[in-house]
């Protein structure tokens, strides 16, 4: 088999209606072997991310900003494999630390 046999993921998040919201998470994949012999794996591995973001309801408007760090301790992990390659090269590495940041803006009618 060449996917994770185990999988989870954790989210903690805080919101209030309006104002600041903020959330961690942490995903975990198990194992996954990289060739029809089961003679070699890419490891298991446990990341975690972290974000912050602000709403402000202004009349019909509602503007939404957020913040965003993947990979929070900048963890070396194999973000996906190469199954059976014929030159043994099978793992590709993760990105490290990353961010992202947005706004959206929505208008009811």
């Amino acid at each position: 088999m060449h996917i994770a046999k185990n999988q989870a993921y954790l989210g903690l998040n805080w919101k209030a209606s309006e104002g600041l919201r903020a959330g961690l998470d942490m995903r975990y994949v198990d194992q996954v072997y990289v060739n029809d012999e089961n003679s070699d794996v890419a490891p298991s591995y446990a990341v975690v991310g972290m974000s912050v973001g602000y709403t402000w309801l202004l009349d019909d408007w509602q503007v939404n900003s957020y913040a965003r760090v993947n990979n929070l301790f900048d963890r070396d992990y194999v973000g996906s494999v190469i199954v059976n390659d014929r030159n043994g090269r099978y793992f590709e590495p993760a990105d490290g630390r990353n961010f992202s940041a947005g706004l959206s803006m929505t208008k009811q009618f």
